[in-house]
């Protein structure tokens, strides 16, 4: 199929990834989300956290927008690597460590996407383009924050199974364990670097391209240039860490 049917959306599913698998992972994502909400994981913003979000999605248009736009001019940089993940990688990993809460990326990006067809991109294709922002990786981040939490960018860890009771003067409170795991704030920057390197190729050249634009694209290309973004997100999230490190200790005054 081919040819604009409404607002710009092709509608073309003779994408690298089947339709059905797309279906069920948005069930998986749904259900998961779901599983945090009832269990009250995905705590309420405060006034700062939407400070943070709003300002780095600024931040991140003036990246996408006006920044990446020129590394190809002083670098040689090819579609082997989608360069514009240098600085997302890192914008997206400083929301995750600053707010540490379950749906804050997602919240993040969706105003991104917003100010995004605002300012640049226009409405066509919508609204599949907010859900592939927010399903192509800020969904994931979220997910990984139901398990690192306000400690992602740490060495800190809640451990679930060590609660232990407390007496105090307005009665007996569950507290969890904290455990320290030297270099675990690496793992978080590697973790999130390889979500944000595979989103492009993976799900956008793999799905949404065709479907929205109508691209096609094959099958041998897509998973080449997925692993080789897969091992640079996980590079450009090494390099990361200590700046997200750094930038969390200054702002927030804890690590």
């Amino acid at each position: 199929m081919s040819g604009s049917y409404w607002n710009g959306v092709h509608f073309d599913t003779n994408s690298v990834i089947p339709p059905w698998i797309i279906a069920i992972y948005f069930l998986i994502i749904i259900g998961l989300l779901a599983y945090g909400w009832k269990k009250h994981l995905l705590a309420s913003f405060k006034t700062v956290d939407y400070v943070y979000m709003g300002l780095l999605a600024a931040i991140l248009v003036i990246w996408n927008f006006f920044i990446s736009p020129l590394i190809p001019r002083f670098s040689g940089v090819t579609t082997w690597f989608y360069y514009p993940d240098i600085g997302e990688i890192l914008i997206l990993l400083l929301v995750a460590s600053l707010i540490g809460k379950p749906g804050s990326v997602m919240t993040m990006m969706f105003i991104y996407t917003l100010l995004s067809d605002i300012f640049h991109y226009g409405f066509g294709g919508e609204p599949f383009w907010f859900i592939y922002e927010l399903t192509a990786y800020a969904a994931l981040y979220d997910l990984y924050l139901l398990l690192r939490g306000e400690y992602f960018g740490t060495d800190h860890q809640a451990v679930f199974w060590g609660k232990k009771k407390v007496q105090g003067e307005g009665g007996t409170t569950t507290q969890q364990h904290l455990v320290t795991i030297r270099g675990l704030f690496v793992l978080d920057c590697l973790v999130g670097g390889i979500i944000v390197g595979i989103a492009y190729n993976f799900w956008y050249q793999g799905f949404w391209a065709t479907f929205i634009e109508g691209y096609s694209y094959t099958t041998n290309y897509v998973l080449t240039t997925t692993l080789t973004n897969a091992a640079g997100g996980a590079l450009m999230g090494l390099i990361a860490a200590p700046f997200v490190v750094y930038i969390r200790k200054v702002i927030k005054g804890v690590y």
